[in-house]
């Protein structure tokens, strides 16, 4: 807790330090200056406990800070929303990291200035251990590993493919060869919103920096880890399974944050609840780490209006749960845009690939 509070407080004082710097004198101190600030400030005697934390964990910070602002001046630059950054909050994704020094002996890691720490092990490390990030959510403190390994050479197959439609009322309608498969969405946060309302009312009851409101939050932020992980897990199943039956995937592109502001407050809430940008993300690597081929389909592309059948375009209402067209041609609408998705994928024309 202590590493993860000096990791804040250093971003939050370089944060401080490049805005007043800008403002005033409109120069920006570079990540070599900020890194040589630390040695000073370990001297002097108001900031003399950082001496206990490890150095590369306070350089990591100033990391982020810097990549925050890169982050920053592209989006000005490519003339999107630039987002400024902001200060970082105690108890809002608490973390650490160490670039080097750590090892794993059986289900203990040494952390450098911490020590040997018990933990439970999810799987075995592989490779090289690179970077190791220590994370707080909710009540519980995670540590990840990044770890570099050889790459095993995998032939690339290109002879099934299938066309994935995701929707609020199946999570996704996977159209294949042999079948059309519905996969429920199991609503992680719906089945769990009257406990995260009791919750919530309870904590706006209790006083102000006292330890029960800390209690409230804690207990509040760890409901909130478990729905996440509950449903990371579920898409993490999902999408391996997708990945390793299938050589090529076609899916419907679908600008989330778009329709999360466009969107009224209960559709908003099962939109963010169902999770459709993780699912992709994971399609992503997963296909690129197993040589298989993700397409994405232009969002103006009318998977829903058009006929399978005709390819006629017809106009289709929210509520209109079955596609019905002139020639005859009747199915539920989300196999029907299913089955064009798949299509469009032997359509190369049609098709923008994902970059991996």
């Amino acid at each position: 807790m202590q590493f993860a509070g000096a990791g804040r407080w250093i971003y939050n004082r370089g944060l401080a330090l490049r805005s007043t710097l800008w403002e005033e004198e409109k120069k920006t101190p570079s990540l070599f200056d900020q890194n040589n600030e630390l040695v000073l400030l370990k001297q002097e005697e108001a900031t003399a406990w950082l001496k206990e934390i490890h150095s590369q964990v306070l350089q990591q910070a100033l990391d982020d800070l810097n990549l925050a602002f890169e982050h920053f001046f592209r989006r000005v630059k490519n003339k999107e929303t630039p987002g400024y950054p902001r200060f970082r909050c105690k108890g809002e994704n608490d973390s650490f990291r160490y670039p080097q020094g750590v090892r794993v002996e059986g289900d203990r890691v040494w952390l450098p200035k911490i020590g040997w720490v018990r933990f439970r092990k999810s799987r075995e490390i592989e490779g090289k251990i690179k970077q190791t990030t220590v994370i707080q959510e909710g009540k519980d403190w995670y540590v990840c590993f990044v770890c570099e390994i050889e790459k095993e050479s995998v032939e690339c197959a290109e002879d099934d493919i299938v066309g994935i439609d995701v929707g609020l009322e199946h999570f996704a309608t996977i159209a294949s060869d042999e079948k059309i498969e519905e996969i429920e969405s199991p609503r992680f946060l719906r089945r769990s919103l009257s406990k995260i309302r009791y919750l919530s009312r309870r904590l706006s009851k209790k006083k102000a920096k006292s330890k029960n409101r800390l209690k409230a939050k804690e207990e509040l932020n760890a409901e909130h880890a478990r729905i996440k992980n509950r449903r990371k897990d579920w898409l993490h199943k999902l999408s391996t399974r997708v990945v390793k039956s299938h050589d090529k995937i076609v899916i419907e592109s679908l600008a989330v944050k778009e329709l999360l502001e466009r969107a009224p407050k209960h559709l908003a809430r099962a939109i963010s609840d169902v999770g459709w940008r993780e699912f992709l993300q994971q399609l992503k690597y997963k296909c690129k780490e197993r040589c298989k081929k993700l397409m994405e389909v232009g969002q103006y592309f009318p998977s829903t209006k058009q006929c399978y059948s005709c390819k006629k375009r017809n106009e289709i209402s929210l509520s209109t749960r079955e596609y019905s067209c002139g020639c005859g041609h009747r199915m539920h609408r989300d196999h029907n845009a299913a089955l064009n998705l798949k299509a469009a994928g032997m359509s190369v024309s049609k098709l923008v690939e994902l970059p991996v």
